[in-house]
């Protein structure tokens, strides 16, 4: 055995693992290694051995006692659940989320154009859907690794696959309480993200076994633990509300959100605000627009970045409602819609006056229908 360590052992500064610019939006709400583990997957103690059978030799003599409390594990209960997955009193935000730890919410958001409720009033026709999409993983071909080694200057060397080289640098500058100047991270051509490795990962593991031992470390996670161990796509519930004058022209979209950041919010605040920022500029002929949502705290494996990035499940609930009123109407799905997009050097009511540069949507729908 060359090194075994836990909460005990590791530095006790939070902070978060999305890989995002500074000041980071995302909570400070993670330690290398903490007294609380949050979901199935978070980690308890770092082994380092000459090989992995001396590893997992070492691992089945730790004696773990746990104090089980009761979980949070349906996001829709999360809000005022008797468990508080952050108790802590060191969680740090860099600027006002709507982080509201005692309720379980990691973030809140809110943006409105209009009188929404005035504007459905005045509508021929209102529709709404409540959606359900899932936690998804991004399954690239490569997991995740990492090793570290300290170079001739003694700075610590972190060869990873990734998408972010610089934000993991101040990842692990904050995590090991080092300069930043003492990382350098390498990286190299990797086998697939998609937004999983824009977040960061098992780089300090190893990281802290080099600093410990002096010695080079290697890290890799096998499928199950980048399945249960990593990040996904946040489950969400969407209720989407469409409101439309008799031509269909849609006159207000209403869109209420409540996102499952897991145990950690990696990236909770900028999803959760770009459900809204990506939707709503679709249509743009109506009067009225608002976006409300809360990331909240489960005890499950965290969500991250995801490719689409909240886009993904607001145009699912979006277009499945746009369809339902289509259904109401009468009308073909591709006519309102084209009655109703964005097209260029136009702009929408969340736009602020800024014409829409590029887009070809129009044809896109229209080649389709073809």
């Amino acid at each position: 055995m060359e090194c075994i360590l836990t909460y005990k052992d590791v530095p006790k500064g939070r902070f978060t693992l999305a890989g995002q610019s500074y000041p980071e939006p995302s909570p400070y709400d993670r330690l290398i290694l903490d007294e609380i583990v949050r979901y199935v997957g978070d980690e308890v103690a770092i082994i380092a051995a000459v090989d992995e059978k001396t590893a997992l030799q070492a691992m089945k003599r730790i004696k773990v006692v746990y104090e089980v409390l009761e979980p949070v594990l349906d996001f829709e209960q999360a809000m005022g659940h008797a468990t508080i997955v952050h108790p802590e009193e060191d969680l740090h935000v860099n600027f006002d989320i709507g982080l509201q730890k005692a309720q379980n919410i990691a973030a809140s958001w809110k943006e409105e154009v209009g009188d929404v409720e005035e504007v459905m009033k005045q509508c021929s026709v209102v529709v709404e859907g409540v959606y359900y999409p899932q936690a998804q993983a991004h399954a690239m071909m490569e997991t995740y690794r990492a090793f570290t080694y300290l170079d001739h200057t003694g700075r610590l060397v972190v060869v990873t696959s990734t998408q972010i080289p610089f934000h993991v640098r101040r990842q692990l500058a904050r995590a090991l309480q080092l300069p930043a100047s003492k990382v350098r991270v390498v990286k190299p051509r990797i086998g697939g993200g998609f937004g999983g490795k824009q977040t960061g990962c098992v780089e300090a593991f190893a990281g802290i076994i080099t600093l410990k031992t002096g010695k080079p470390a290697l890290i890799i996670y096998d499928r199950q633990e980048t399945f249960s161990c990593t990040t996904s796509r946040h489950a969400m519930r969407l209720k989407a509300r469409v409101g439309a004058d008799q031509e269909g022209i849609i006159r207000a979209i209403d869109l209420e959100v409540l996102s499952d950041t897991g145990a950690y919010g990696e990236h909770a605040a900028t999803v959760l605000s770009c459900v809204g920022h990506y939707t709503l500029p679709l249509y743009n002929k109506t009067r009225a627009v608002r976006f409300t949502g809360n990331a909240v705290y489960t005890n499950k494996m965290p969500a991250g970045a995801f490719r689409g990035y909240g886009a993904t499940q607001g145009t699912f609930a979006l277009e499945s409602t746009v369809n339902l009123l289509a259904e109401k109407l009468g009308m073909d799905p591709t006519e309102i819609r084209l009655k109703n997009i964005s097209k260029v050097g136009e702009t929408f009511l969340t736009g602020q006056g800024v014409l829409l540069g590029s887009s070809s949507l129009d044809r896109c729908i229209e080649r389709a229908k073809k």
